[in-house]
């Protein structure tokens, strides 16, 4: 359990809880919670063990639910729209199966409901990969694999060779911790249960974690919304308006 939790809180009106994935930083939404806060209150974190957040212990999904519902509890927050990408889909899956009552609706977004094989083999590539070549190789191969090609080219591409020896702020044991903690966890049998608005997000052009995978959770979810997006992994960023016109359509639609 987490001691102290980074959030910030931005904008007024309806809550909305955004979680980050693997890297787990409030910073990933930078660029959604501008337009979300015209309309919302929008929170954002570090997880616990991540950034400016402090963890004692392993890093788990249950942890992060705890941090979530002590974060609401310090900002007065009764019930909220819950946003999970990747590693956070997991962590709104929980909390809309555990604690409904203070989940308004809940988005997954780039999530899954159950690793498949392809999944396990690629993120033991990832931690193989960490661990053998280290941080700036693990960041490079997320670039390559999880940007469309076009923003690669526009935000990370140099004119100089590939350096993937670069010194790097990556927690390489922590970021291994947390990849485990993903591959270890899974409510896949207890989706079922589900009886609040939930919308599944995912892109077709997502190779870190196929379009398969929502549609396996929309399947699951009784009543869940699917919506396809391009924009590879972190569409919230990558495509931040048609993300915002998905979030706010989704919301506006159950009002």
């Amino acid at each position: 359990m987490s001691s102290s939790i980074y959030s910030a809180t931005q904008g007024q009106g309806a809550a909305v809880v955004l979680i980050s994935g693997l890297g787990g930083l409030a910073s990933f939404w930078a660029p959604l919670v501008a337009p979300l806060s015209r309309d919302y209150q929008v929170l954002t974190f570090d997880h616990p063990g991540v950034g400016h957040s402090r963890l004692d212990g392993p890093p788990s999904i249950p942890g992060i639910v705890d941090a979530v519902l002590q974060l609401l509890d310090e900002h007065g927050i009764e019930r909220a729209h819950v946003v999970g990408h990747s590693t956070g889909s997991l962590v709104a899956q929980s909390l809309a199966l555990d604690h409904p009552q203070r989940v308004a609706s809940a988005v997954l977004s780039s999530g899954w409901a159950k690793p498949d094989k392809r999944f396990e083999d690629f993120f033991a590539y990832r931690q193989y990969l960490l661990a053998q070549l280290g941080g700036a190789a693990y960041t490079a191969l997320t670039r390559l694999v999880a940007y469309p090609s076009a923003f690669y080219n526009e935000q990370f591409a140099t004119a100089g060779a590939l350096d993937v020896e670069a010194p790097s702020e990556v927690d390489v044991a922590m970021t291994q911790a947390r990849m485990a903690m993903l591959l270890n966890y899974h409510r896949r049998d207890e989706l079922h249960r589900l009886r609040l608005p939930v919308a599944v997000v995912g892109a077709g052009d997502d190779y870190v974690i196929a379009f398969h995978h929502s549609q396996d959770l929309a399947r699951l979810i009784p009543g869940a919304q699917l919506v396809e997006l391009s924009g590879g992994h972190f569409a919230p960023v990558t495509r931040t308006h048609a993300y915002h016109a998905v979030l706010r359509h989704f919301w506006e639609s159950l009002t």
